[in-house]
């Protein structure tokens, strides 16, 4: 698996967790690293949520502007009812 990146960066990846690629995947891989179970990615984005909106000011002038912020809030969000699929999508606003 490590071969699927490019060779400058091999060196320094110490770890591949392999998580189900659901649309939650990125989420999945913080919360092994962090020790929790792969499961617990509706924490992780939880407390990204959580981060977001404690720190409203600081992100709105990382994003640049107010809408982007909603934007991405709203990406937080895990709805039970239809489990929509949501990507991190942290890289589309840098």
């Amino acid at each position: 698996m490590l071969d699927q990146f490019h060779p400058c960066i091999q060196d320094s990846i110490e770890n591949i967790i392999d998580v189900k690629a659901d649309g939650n995947c990125g989420y999945r891989e913080i919360a092994a690293l962090l020790g929790m179970s792969k499961e617990s990615w509706s924490l992780v984005r939880n407390h990204l949520h959580k981060e977001l909106t404690s720190l409203l000011e600081e992100y709105i002038n990382l994003l640049g502007d107010i809408k982007r912020f909603e934007e991405l809030k709203r990406s937080l969000l895990v709805d039970g009812l239809s489990m929509v699929r949501k990507f991190i999508v942290m890289s589309l606003f840098f």
